[in-house]
């Protein structure tokens, strides 16, 4: 899912938990949305085929992203 369909769901209270987790192929870390009914969905970049995951160079930009979607807590998955 894009940020823009991540923030509407986030809006309605459709999800749970946010985690940055890091992406060792990617050569970095990407955004995992739960939602209420324990669903997972992986943020997809807005520019790359569709389907296909964002990739944040930094954990600081996956927060900031995490924050623009609306949540004010993260988890941090390293393994």
């Amino acid at each position: 899912m894009e940020l823009k369909e991540l923030k509407v769901l986030f809006d309605n209270g459709g999800l749970k938990k946010i985690t940055v987790k890091r992406a060792p192929l990617m050569n970095g870390y990407i955004i995992i949305a739960q939602t209420t009914n324990k669903n997972v969905h992986v943020m997809t970049s807005q520019r790359e085929e569709s389907n296909t995951p964002r990739a944040f160079k930094t954990i600081d930009a996956a927060a900031a992203n995490a924050q623009k979607i609306g949540f004010k807590k993260i988890s941090i998955d390293f393994t």
